[in-house]
């Protein structure tokens, strides 16, 4: 009788450690997604970090989608902006925040993240909001940054459509 007891107490708390998971917000699937599409983002902070540091418009052009990159006015004008709002050497950054948005159609599968982020130079504090499609089965053409908006927070009203590269 207490064996059984034990057996059955033991099947229990295996059910809930192998649906933990899922009862903590997801699958480990989705857990592990999420996870590398924040450090897509990560990575690709950084690469626009270095394209402002080098002051590298091939290198920034690089970071946009072909899509983007197609209906973007005065790219080079916008990006000269960028390079000149940037005040100071850029010293680090942190990630305060970001969302993936994943759909799927017939098997076709698109990603997009936009994650937000403080930026410190010697001189000033930025916010860096990255809106990048990761993946698009439907239109691959669509994959890249599609708006980067940048502000400096010690604007009295800092609004993102003044700065930055967006909605090319």
């Amino acid at each position: 009788m207490m064996s059984k007891k034990i057996i059955v107490l033991a099947l229990i708390v295996n059910i809930i450690l192998l649906s933990s998971c899922s009862l903590l917000g997801g699958s480990r699937t989705d857990m592990l997604n999420k996870y590398n599409e924040d450090e897509k983002a990560d990575a690709r902070l950084e690469q626009i970090i270095e394209s402002i540091k080098n002051k590298d418009k091939d290198s920034m052009k690089g970071t946009f989608s072909e899509q983007a990159l197609k209906e973007a006015k005065d790219l080079d004008e916008r990006i000269d902006y960028v390079f000149s709002l940037i005040e100071g050497d850029i010293k680090s950054w942190e990630s305060i925040g970001g969302s993936i948005d994943e759909t799927g159609d017939y098997g076709q599968k698109i990603i997009k993240s936009r994650f937000r982020y403080d930026v410190y130079t010697d001189q000033e504090q930025y916010l860096f909001s990255i809106l990048e499609y990761t993946k698009n089965d439907k239109h691959p053409e669509n994959v890249g940054v599609y708006s980067l908006k940048i502000i400096n927070v010690k604007d009295e009203e800092p609004i993102f459509s003044d700065a930055g590269i967006y909605k090319p």
